[in-house]
Protein backbone atom coordinates (compact mmCIF):
# COMPACT_ATOMS: atom_id res chain seq x y z
CA UNK A 1 0.00 0.00 0.00
CA UNK A 2 1.40 3.41 -0.97
CA UNK A 3 1.93 5.87 1.83
CA UNK A 4 0.32 9.26 2.01
CA UNK A 5 2.75 12.11 1.65
CA UNK A 6 2.27 14.70 4.37
CA UNK A 7 2.00 18.04 2.58
CA UNK A 8 2.71 21.49 3.98
CA UNK A 9 -1.06 22.01 4.12
CA UNK A 10 -1.42 18.77 6.16
CA UNK A 11 1.41 19.91 8.43
CA UNK A 12 -0.27 23.27 8.94
CA UNK A 13 -3.52 21.53 9.93
CA UNK A 14 -1.72 19.13 12.29
CA UNK A 15 0.14 22.07 13.86
CA UNK A 16 -3.13 23.95 14.34
CA UNK A 17 -4.90 20.96 15.92
CA UNK A 18 -1.97 20.26 18.25
CA UNK A 19 -1.49 23.95 19.04
CA UNK A 20 2.15 23.82 17.97
CA UNK A 21 3.66 26.82 16.21
CA UNK A 22 5.41 25.35 13.14
CA UNK A 23 7.37 27.89 11.13
CA UNK A 24 8.23 27.75 7.42
CA UNK A 25 11.79 26.83 8.46
CA UNK A 26 10.39 23.76 10.18
CA UNK A 27 8.48 22.48 7.15
CA UNK A 28 10.98 19.58 6.98
CA UNK A 29 8.80 18.03 9.69
CA UNK A 30 6.32 17.08 6.95
CA UNK A 31 8.97 14.80 5.40
CA UNK A 32 9.73 13.29 8.80
CA UNK A 33 6.04 12.59 9.40
CA UNK A 34 5.79 10.97 5.98
CA UNK A 35 8.74 8.71 6.87
CA UNK A 36 7.06 7.83 10.18
CA UNK A 37 3.81 6.87 8.44
CA UNK A 38 5.82 4.79 5.95
CA UNK A 39 7.37 2.90 8.86
CA UNK A 40 3.99 2.34 10.51
CA UNK A 41 2.76 0.91 7.21
CA UNK A 42 5.67 -1.56 7.21
CA UNK A 43 4.71 -2.62 10.75
CA UNK A 44 1.06 -3.00 9.69
CA UNK A 45 2.11 -5.55 7.08
CA UNK A 46 3.59 -7.90 9.70
CA UNK A 47 1.57 -11.00 10.59
CA UNK A 48 0.92 -10.68 14.32
CA UNK A 49 -2.05 -13.03 14.68
CA UNK A 50 -0.21 -15.52 16.92
CA UNK A 51 1.65 -12.86 18.92
CA UNK A 52 0.43 -12.10 22.43
CA UNK A 53 -0.02 -8.35 22.92
CA UNK A 54 2.62 -6.74 25.12
CA UNK A 55 1.26 -4.00 27.33
CA UNK A 56 4.51 -3.22 29.10
CA UNK A 57 8.02 -4.57 28.79
CA UNK A 58 9.81 -3.78 32.05
CA UNK A 59 8.00 -6.32 34.28
CA UNK A 60 7.01 -3.63 36.75
CA UNK A 61 3.67 -3.87 38.47
CA UNK A 62 1.51 -1.23 40.06
CA UNK A 63 1.98 -1.13 43.78
CA UNK A 64 -1.38 -0.43 45.30
CA UNK A 65 -2.36 0.14 48.88
CA UNK A 66 -5.80 -0.35 50.37
CA UNK A 67 -8.02 2.71 50.07
CA UNK A 68 -8.75 3.28 53.73
CA UNK A 69 -10.56 6.36 54.96
CA UNK A 70 -8.52 7.92 57.73
CA UNK A 71 -8.86 10.83 60.08
CA UNK A 72 -9.04 14.11 58.20
CA UNK A 73 -10.11 17.72 58.46
CA UNK A 74 -13.74 18.61 58.62
CA UNK A 75 -14.99 20.67 55.71
CA UNK A 76 -15.31 23.67 58.02
CA UNK A 77 -11.68 23.40 59.16
CA UNK A 78 -10.41 22.82 55.60
CA UNK A 79 -12.17 25.97 54.38
CA UNK A 80 -11.44 28.06 57.48
CA UNK A 81 -8.38 29.86 56.04
CA UNK A 82 -9.52 30.05 52.42
CA UNK A 83 -9.68 33.63 51.15
CA UNK A 84 -12.96 32.94 49.35
CA UNK A 85 -15.55 30.14 49.56
CA UNK A 86 -19.02 29.47 48.19
CA UNK A 87 -21.50 26.83 49.36
CA UNK A 88 -18.77 24.78 51.04
CA UNK A 89 -16.22 24.93 48.20
CA UNK A 90 -12.98 26.82 47.57
CA UNK A 91 -13.35 29.69 45.08
CA UNK A 92 -10.35 30.28 42.82
CA UNK A 93 -9.55 32.42 39.82
CA UNK A 94 -10.39 31.00 36.41
CA UNK A 95 -7.64 28.78 35.06
CA UNK A 96 -9.00 28.42 31.52
CA UNK A 97 -9.43 31.55 29.48
CA UNK A 98 -11.76 31.77 26.52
Amino acid sequence: MASKVITKKDLSRIAHLSRLPITEKESYIADQLTQATDYVQVLNELNTQKITPTYQVNNKKNVLRPDIVGQSFTQKVALSQAPKTHDGYFVTSATIKK
